[in-house]
């Protein structure tokens, strides 16, 4: 039940974690992306990090969102 519970919430997946392992799944982090019309740098665009069970949650505000797992895949 423990184990259960601890993958649930992930805790070694942090939000900077997240947030680097989309940007790499998107090739960099100089990588060019329409953002809301304006293209841009990867790093530059703004980003949320939210918690769900099992990973975490990044979205480009307004534009698109990926799931980090617990185990460090991007979907």
């Amino acid at each position: 039940m423990f184990v259960v519970f601890l993958s649930a919430w992930a805790p070694w997946i942090t939000d900077s974690y997240a947030v680097s392992k989309v940007i790499e799944k998107l090739g960099g982090s100089e990588t060019r992306f329409n953002y809301l019309g304006q293209d841009m740098a990867v790093k530059d665009i703004p980003t949320e990090v939210h918690w769900l069970p099992f990973g975490r949650y990044v979205t480009f505000p307004g534009e698109a969102g990926w799931f980090v797992t617990f185990w460090g895949s991007v979907t």
